[in-house]
């Protein structure tokens, strides 16, 4: 169980670092991300987006085939559950009840031309598939991290 959470909290630090950073047609234009924040602000949320993820890998790598102190599943599990609701907040609270006309435009323009699986509501940000798989590899962690830390 832990050498499958390690693999998934190691897969999850590298999406959620990279994502915004390439260029994968249909799955992720960070071209795109990048001309509407501006460079400036994308290297900045990209370093801050991996300091707890990076930690978590920390704790997964420096405590493997270890016993691990409390601490560390307790802080697996609080990220991960940060992760998804964060993710929650910045794509499913505006897909179903919608968001202003900047944010809006923004996810627009960040997110124009990639794969699409959930419905149109309205005009509403939706998530894309990439960013869907992310949403399901942080239930998968999250999932994990309780069973860790509770079993």
């Amino acid at each position: 169980m832990i050498e499958l959470f390690t693999g998934l909290i190691v897969l999850q630090f590298i999406v959620v670092v990279s994502h915004d950073l390439v260029d994968i047609p249909g799955w992720t234009h960070g071209s795109q991300v990048q001309a509407a924040l501006g460079q400036r602000k994308l290297v900045l949320a990209t370093l801050a987006n991996a300091v707890f993820p990076g930690i978590a890998v920390g704790f997964a790598v420096f405590f493997w085939n270890k016993p691990q102190p409390s601490y560390v599943p307790t802080y697996w599990v609080i990220y991960c559950a940060i992760s998804l609701l964060s993710a929650i907040g910045m794509w499913y609270v505006p897909y179903l009840f919608g968001a202003s006309a900047k944010t809006k435009q923004e996810y627009a323009a960040m997110y124009a031309d990639t794969r699409q699986i959930l419905p149109r509501r309205g005009d509403n940000p939706r998530p894309n598939l990439f960013h869907v798989g992310i949403h399901v590899l942080f239930v998968v962690t999250l999932c994990l991290a309780l069973r860790i830390r509770f079993h």
